[in-house]
């Protein structure tokens, strides 16, 4: 008789408090930190202290089993009362927050403006209570429901890493798209972005080559910092976390989207016209409609697309960013990062400031899409107008580089739609000598123009390219015959041009031997 298979399940025995970060990049005199306290359902064996790694919030593991899903339930805790600790690398305490009340969500921030050392620094998230009656009440029902929980015993809930530039720091800093810049997610069919909720790190597969270039980068520019910016959901980081520990790569932050910051914001304006109707109405009810239509269609729009969300992380990561900083931006075509890239610019040389950055914002529409509310637009003025205040205005951008997949436009499409999108003559008055961006294709095509730029060199495009071989890139599997094809049909600039030539001279002459 054949033996039924085990198909037991581990049961949920006891709730774990958890703070999920995701790293973070300052200068000496600014810099924070921030993350989200949630309850995560644990078993007995995971009861053990030693056994979960506090940077990712990960049961030890569990690295190759979570997926976002499992994390689409995890229950925010509410209003938690912290402390943040910050160390040094010798484990000397350098900095000790005030008490830190975190948001009905759980998600907490932390502005230090203590002058740290610079560096890399670890910091803790210490649990000191709740100004929630409503979680102690449900805290309290577990702990009588439950016999020796930990839930109360645990006071250090999370841990990160936080990287100190000098105020005079005058290097790169890198920051990339994750999804068909960096990882070949189906993003163009429902399908694919409903499998995405349920793949492993294992699962989750790079763009061939550039985990490599990721990790040549940061070799050849001096250990630069590298940032990740991502429109998934905030329910992905523990699985992107244990994704980018899988490729080898090192990350300063992981920025990824509060879809129900969204959602929460619609409910409560929502609410707010039903208890405030004259306000509503001051001007009649035909602008009061038009405005409505206006903030419910960006807010729809902007749970799935970037433009809002990223431009606004950009400007936010650049107030605590040095003045001499130089940035390098990776993005694809699939969405709108190579117009995000060329705002970005064009707001950090101060082209457009005030009530015209705003009304301009609140008006434009780009792909066909309204993604920019009013309340997006006023937060995004702010950030530039910080950022004039401290950086002056200038622009960071030494090189934007735009991974050309075929799901998108070429590069001369790109240029015009952001030229047509611009207030007139803009495009072409302020980039008449430099190229806002880049369009190429993949790793390849990255590293190249990065070679051409003077941030690479020859051996460490040969080592990028070496981590293609044998890889699936559109369907397609790279081997030698697919890899000379694909650099000569590469989008290059004229000044890589060169450089393609020495690449295709060294494959020639590796694969001859």
């Amino acid at each position: 008789m054949s033996q039924e298979p085990n198909t037991t399940q581990p049961i949920i025995t006891d709730i774990k408090r958890i703070a999920v970060c995701g790293g973070s990049l300052g200068r000496e005199r600014r810099s924070y930190i921030r993350g989200q306290v949630v309850d995560v359902g644990i078993t007995d064996l995971m009861k053990a202290e030693g056994l979960w790694d506090l940077m990712t919030g990960l049961f030890i593991g569990e690295e190759t089993k979570i997926t976002p899903f499992l994390d689409f339930s995890l229950a925010p805790v509410r209003k938690p009362v912290l402390k943040i600790e910050v160390f040094d690398a010798g484990g000397n305490k350098i900095y000790t927050s005030g008490k830190i009340k975190a948001d009905e969500d759980g998600f907490f921030s932390c502005e230090i403006r203590d002058r740290l050392p610079v560096g890399f620094h670890d910091f803790q998230v210490i649990l000191e209570g709740l100004d929630s009656f409503r979680q102690y009440s449900k805290d309290l029902a577990h702990l009588n429901a439950t016999e020796d929980s930990i839930l109360g015993k645990t006071t250090i809930v999370g841990k990160g890493k936080l990287r100190i530039l000098a105020e005079d720091y005058k290097g790169m800093v890198v920051t990339s798209d994750i999804d068909q810049t960096y990882l070949a997610t189906d993003i163009h069919s429902g399908k694919g972005k409903f499998t995405a909720l349920f793949e492993t790190p294992n699962q989750k597969q790079a763009l061939p080559g550039m985990p490599e270039l990721y990790r040549e980068i940061r070799s050849s520019l001096s250990n630069a910092p590298l940032a990740f910016i991502s429109a998934s959901p905030h329910f992905f980081r523990r699985t992107m976390l244990a994704t980018i520990a899988k490729d080898g790569i090192q990350i300063e932050s992981l920025h990824l989207k509060y879809l129900e910051g969204t959602i929460k914001g619609v409910f409560d304006k929502v609410l707010g016209t039903i208890f405030n109707p004259i306000e509503f109405l001051q001007n009649g009810f035909k602008p009061a409609w038009s405005r409505t239509k206006k903030f419910l269609g960006a807010s729809y729009q902007s749970l799935f697309d970037q433009m809002s969300y990223k431009l606004s992380i950009l400007l936010y990561d650049r107030v605590y960013l040095s003045t001499g900083a130089k940035e390098i931006l990776l993005g694809d075509n699939t969405e709108s990062d190579y117009m995000i890239f060329t705002l970005y610019q064009i707001i950090c040389m101060g082209k457009l400031s005030g009530d015209e950055l705003e009304e301009y914002l609140y008006k434009l529409n780009f792909l066909g899409r309204d993604a920019i509310t009013r309340d997006a637009a006023k937060k995004i003025r702010l950030l530039a107008e910080e950022i004039l205040r401290i950086h002056g205005a200038m622009n960071p951008v030494s090189l934007s580089l735009i991974n050309r997949t075929s799901h998108g436009p070429s590069e001369s499409e790109m240029r015009e739609k952001v030229r047509e999108a611009l207030p007139a003559g803009m495009f072409d008055s302020v980039f008449a000598k430099e190229q806002p961006f880049y369009g190429t294709e993949g790793a390849m095509g990255m590293a190249m123009i990065l070679e051409s730029e003077g941030y690479l060199n020859l051996e460490q495009i040969l080592a990028i390219v070496a981590g293609m071989i044998g890889k699936v890139l559109e369907g397609k599997l790279v081997d030698e015959g697919y890899l000379l094809k694909l650099i000569d049909e590469l989008t290059l600039p004229k000044s890589a041009e060169g450089t393609k030539q020495k690449v295709k001279e060294g494959l020639l002459s590796a694969f001859q031997s």
